[in-house]
């Protein structure tokens, strides 16, 4: 049976999480969390904190951030992983058994790791090295960059932006070292410049529409 997913716009998003801390039973306010190495945890929820998952460890349910980053460490299982301001940081071998999204932040994922959702960002970059993402890769205004093999099944989209976002502002999406997306390149919004770079054997199975190329 296809999992269910369920996106909320960016602007609410803030909202929406606070919300979801004020309904857990982990949930924090004003404090970060924490799951050491090797052990087991329901979801974690926090406003004003950082969450981090150390090694081998396994989250049952959500991590979700409103002020705060999120690290995991190598070789963990976790679920959803979501901040609203702040970084998100996955390291080698993890499995993200949902949607890793940030809205300002930056997100990161290390080698060998497995993302069974969707990648996003609204105002930050995007840097996956050796990873297996099995939905689409997409931001607002971060730019994009896939290097060691990584591969992503569905599409990379830089999303149509909104409201007071200043379109002048380029992009680049670097598909590198043998990295692949199986669907398409999209560029929502004809403002703005977007260049993808494909070197070292990278390569978009479908089309790349809205966006300059340069292969190298």
């Amino acid at each position: 049976m296809e999992r269910k997913r369920y996106y909320v716009l960016p602007a609410l998003l803030p909202a929406a999480l606070v919300l979801l801390v004020a309904a857990s039973c982990n949930a924090s306010v004003n404090r970060s969390l924490t799951v050491g190495d090797g052990e087991k945890h329901g979801g974690m929820n926090t406003v004003n904190g950082s969450i981090r998952v150390g090694e081998d460890a396994e989250v049952d349910g959500s991590c979700a951030t409103v002020n705060g980053q999120i690290r995991v460490g190598e070789g963990s299982r976790v679920e959803d992983l979501s901040s609203v301001n702040g970084s998100i940081d996955v390291a080698g071998k993890v499995t993200v058994a949902g949607d890793v999204e940030s809205v300002n932040g930056s997100v990161e994922v290390g080698a060998g790791s497995e993302i069974r959702g969707d990648v996003g960002t609204v105002n930050g970059g995007i840097r996956l090295e050796g990873v297996v993402v099995t939905g689409k890769v997409s931001t607002y205004n971060g730019g994009v960059t896939l290097r060691e093999g990584t591969r992503v099944a569905r599409d990379v989209v830089i999303e149509r932006t909104r409201g007071s976002s200043d379109r002048r502002h380029s992009l680049d999406v670097k598909i590198l070292g043998g990295s692949v997306v199986e669907g398409d390149v999209i560029v929502e919004d004809s403002k703005r410049k977007v260049t993808v770079y494909l070197e070292g054997g990278g390569e978009v199975k479908g089309e790349i529409r809205g966006a300059e190329v340069v292969r190298r």
